[in-house]
């Protein structure tokens, strides 16, 4: 049929019953033939355009619909369709075009206008340009306030621009117009997440969930929402009804995986992770994240070498995952693998700098510079959702105790009860009531049970989402809460940020600032924090008398010590040691410990297995600096009191820079061995100074590496200094202030009694010096 004659009614009728009975093959043949007939015919065109859109093939409706725009200039309607389709094909630059002339055809105030506005909004989100997406959007709502749609998109693109508290007024407006709105209801959670309401923004999804009960994605959202506040236990029901709807939901199975791994249910937590990785294909994204959070996984059931391999692959699809990055070069370290150094300094300036968080603690053992530790810190602090509400104000308490909380996983035989036990034990229990919230995986045994007689209440809330566990603590009439986990291993900084007391305080676990306008205070002293470092600390200072660190001066040294045969450690040689972790060791003190050996015969350094690969490598690199690698003594873990027992075998503790020894510093000393540190800038960098301070050996203090090096061997040479330097020890352990345990605690008392009088009296937190 020639082109110039329009199809007649017929054809398109006929086109029409077969799009409306099928089958779709036989529709789609047919309208490919149809197109064919009257390829330049705006009306077929205009038509064939309509029926492919309404099947979803906006590829093959967007070439018709382009030949009717062009064909009719003038007409909004073919303008706007054409947008339409060009915004589904995600091609939003053209889409504005067609958009804008739409929106220049139609009537002023008119529905074609506003729908043209309204998809020019939602072209302009897409392409990241939020304010004016928000600015149009706004222009729509404003003209047809009952257009429940355009609110919702003026709310997302409202979100993105960080305000909240407009979205979420925008939201339930519309449902107020559209209850049962369930788009609306889900974004009002995230609305509501954004503003730290995670129990409203619950009851918003659940509310969804219940309206469209077919829909995976809202348990999945909802899933999300409770892990990352910390409800496992919910998150995994509501995870697994996601799945069972849609067993294709991969978000889903990725956070449930992270449940499982929270959980400490590491292998289901892998196996969820390896089955979305059969299956996301296509989404680069969302392989990235697979990758390394089975990596974290791996992590924890140290598998040191499959986690790398898992963090590189991901680095692989996103190399701009500054978390990953940072993670991999930790992991690393702990495995001496000293490439991580170069990556680290060829990322330094920006990395966990620029907008993309870090885990504060995975550079702390690299990087000694306290301006660029508090600004990773306080990047990452924007993670949490801060309670919003007016800080707790509890009633005094009957007995007139003040009632401190600590929370912390570790709450078993683990180094921060090793120094703690001390404090526990020695509390004035008349004047402070003592609640310790545990939240860790790991299983209590003697250590938790001791602990248990010690306090007034230990609370296991380890299954609790984060804002149950403050509303718990202040329950109590909590008046101090302190975290003694920080950015380490299992921490919850969420459970400070829903404010579980009106004073809130840092200490022990993590050495260095939180960044979190959350912590109120930071526990230190005067040589973990110098005056020319205060200004790196974000938090209040507590400066306690000694040193901030507590030791348990009834810690049990067994009485049997292994003989240096036994331990395979040489009879008559020089034994350095360093039991500090690997990922602590970098160049700089391998490089001097090296020398040191050359430089005494018979030497050797006894170091702390960590894994086989770390030891491997550690071997290879002495061999590469000429040291025959058996002169590397790795030493397997050991109970505390045997340990502490063969410790005292070595001859001189050295120690690492940018990250010190701090219990294993304490073990030295407590076990009469001394050591020679270098203090760096950053609190991680001094803590054993300020050990060493406290227990009246600063002579072993060295001002750089120049005099640290040249301090250990002249000790190892001098082995009558070196005696009456234990000799020294030996008596100081017991007169001094490290291991002071009652004065210590009091001291820590003061300190508490102090900030809960300037809470009292409506005193914003100060520093406050101890003497």
């Amino acid at each position: 049929m020639p082109q110039s004659i329009a199809p007649s009614p017929d054809d398109a009728n006929a086109l029409i019953a077969l799009f409306q009975r099928g089958p779709l093959d036989a529709f789609l043949a047919r309208a490919h033939a149809y197109g064919a007939a009257w390829p330049d015919n705006a009306e077929a065109q205009d038509l064939l355009g309509a029926l492919y859109a309404a099947i979803g093939r906006f590829d093959l409706a967007e070439p018709a619909l382009a030949l009717a725009a062009r064909a009719k200039q003038d007409d909004a309607q073919a303008q706007l369709v054409h947008g339409a389709a060009l915004q589904q094909l995600e091609r939003h630059e053209s889409a504005l075009d067609a958009l804008a002339r739409a929106a220049a055809a139609a009537p002023a105030g008119s529905s074609l206008r506003l729908e043209a506005d309204h998809l020019t909004g939602l072209s302009l989100h897409a392409l990241d340009r939020f304010a004016e997406a928000a600015e149009v959007l706004e222009r729509v709502v404003a003209a047809d306030p009952q257009n429940v749609r355009a609110r919702n998109n003026h709310a997302i693109s409202l979100q993105a621009l960080g305000r909240a508290d407009e979205s979420v007024d925008t939201l339930r407006a519309a449902l107020a117009f559209e209850p049962g709105y369930v788009e609306a209801l889900s974004n009002l959670a995230t609305g509501l997440e954004m503003r730290g309401q995670i129990a409203e923004a619950e009851a918003a999804l659940r509310r969804a969930a219940a309206l469209s009960p077919q829909d995976a994605s809202l348990p999945e959202k909802l899933g999300g929402l409770l892990l990352e506040a910390g409800d496992l236990d919910a998150a995994e029901d509501v995870l697994e009804q996601a799945l069972a709807l849609d067993s294709g939901r991969l978000d889903a199975l990725n956070s449930l995986g992270m449940v499982q791994h929270r959980k400490g249910n590491l292998g289901r937590a892998v196996a969820c992770y390896e089955v979305a990785l059969t299956q996301a294909e296509g989404r680069p994204e969302l392989q990235a994240t697979l990758h390394a959070n089975r990596a974290y996984a791996l992590m924890d059931a140290e598998e040191l070498e499959a986690a790398i391999a898992g963090l590189e692959a991901s680095l692989a699809l996103d190399g701009e995952s500054d978390f990953n990055r940072a993670q991999k070069i930790n992991l690393q370290m702990q495995t001496g693998d000293w490439r991580a150094l170069d990556e680290f300094a060829a990322h330094a300036d920006r990395l966990g700098l620029d907008n993309a968080p870090v885990s504060p603690g995975s550079l702390l053992a690299i990087d000694d510079d306290p301006a660029r530790q508090l600004a990773r810190a306080r990047l990452y602090a924007r993670k949490w959702h801060v309670r919003t509400a007016p800080l707790p104000t509890p009633a005094p308490s009957t007995d007139r105790r003040i009632r401190v909380g600590y929370f912390s996983a570790d709450f078993h035989d683990h180094a921060t009860m090793h120094l703690m036990a001390g404090t526990f034990r020695t509390h004035d229990r008349s004047r402070f009531e003592i609640t310790a919230y545990s939240y860790g995986t790991s299983p209590g045994g003697a250590v938790r049970e001791t602990l248990a007689g010690q306090v007034d209440r230990l609370v296991d809330v380890a299954g609790m989402a984060d804002a149950e566990v403050a509303e718990l603590a202040r329950g109590h009439g909590l008046d101090i809460a302190v975290d003694l986990k920080g950015y380490t291993h299992q921490a919850r900084g969420g459970i400070f940020a829903q404010r579980a007391a009106p004073v809130q305080l840092s200490w022990l676990g993590y050495p260095g600032a939180s960044g979190a306008a959350f912590l109120d205070y930071l526990v230190a002293d005067a040589h973990v924090v110098p005056a020319e470092e205060r200004a790196h600390y974000g938090e209040r200072l507590i400066v306690l008398p000694g040193c901030y660190q507590p030791n348990d001066d009834k810690r049990a040294i067994a009485a049997h010590a292994p003989t240096r045969t036994e331990l395979g450690l040489p009879d008559g040689g020089f034994v350095f040691c360093c039991f500090n972790n690997l990922y602590k060791i970098g160049r700089r003190e391998f490089d001097i410990w090296m020398r040191l050996l050359a430089q005494v015969d018979g030497s050797v350094l006894w170091l702390l297995r960590a894994n086989p690969l770390g030891e491997t490598n550690l071997r290879r690199e002495a061999g590469l600096r000429g040291i025959a690698p058996e002169r590397l003594v790795f030493a397997d873990w050991a109970a505390p009191a045997d340990h502490l027992a063969r410790l005292s075998r070595a001859d001189l503790f050295l120690d690492t820079f940018a990250y010190n020894a701090h219990t294993t510093a304490s073990d030295a000393l407590w076990a009469g061995v001394p050591l020679v540190t270098r203090p760096g800038r950053a609190f991680a960098a001094r803590v054993a100074a300020s050990l060493l301070h406290a227990v009246g050996l600063p002579e072993t203090i060295a001002a750089d590496d120049v005099a640290y090096e040249a301090l250990a061997l002249e000790l190892a040479r001098d082995r009558e200094r070196l005696a009456a330097l234990r000799a020294k020890l030996a008596a100081n352990r017991h007169t001094t202030a490290l291991f002071d345990t009652a004065g210590h605690t009091a001291a820590l008392e003061r300190a508490y009694a102090a900030v809960h009088a300037r809470r009292l009296a409506g005193s914003p937190p100060d520093d406050i010096v101890i003497d």
